[in-house]
């Protein structure tokens, strides 16, 4: 009978726990607020490699711009050059570029963090190969 018991109880245990385990369903901590970084976006195909940079993009400007800029309509490269935001194959006629290294102040400002040299190269390689 002791047996049986432990064996049962074992089981109900482990089967709670699967249940705890699986019931959850995210793919992301719902604590930090990363459910962005890891889910796709919608209109944005990431297939290809110009969609892989407009995605590594568009996050960088979802952590750094949104929150002030209203950009995050724009979904493909041709959107942000019909705004006038980048221009094609070009840094210095990117507006966008020119105030994330700008002479004076670089944006965003205080207190969000500026571009890390990794997200200034994926913008800067972006333009270069829109």
């Amino acid at each position: 009978m002791v047996d049986v018991k432990f064996m049962a109880n074992k089981l109900i245990i482990s089967l709670f726990l699967c249940l705890a385990f699986v019931s959850c369903g995210q793919d992301y901590n719902s604590n930090y607020g990363d459910k962005g970084r890891y889910t796709p976006i919608e209109g944005i195909d990431s297939s290809t490699p110009a969609g892989a940079r407009m995605l590594g993009v568009y996050r960088v400007m979802q952590d750094k711009c949104f929150q002030c800029h209203q950009w995050s309509n724009y979904k493909t490269a041709e959107q942000w050059e019909a705004a006038g935001i980048v221009s094609r194959g070009s840094l210095s006629g990117s507006i966008c570029h020119t105030r994330l290294k700008n002479n004076g102040s670089d944006m965003p400002p205080d207190p969000i963090a500026q571009l890390t040299a990794e997200e200034l190269t994926a913008v800067e390689e972006w333009i270069l190969n829109m």
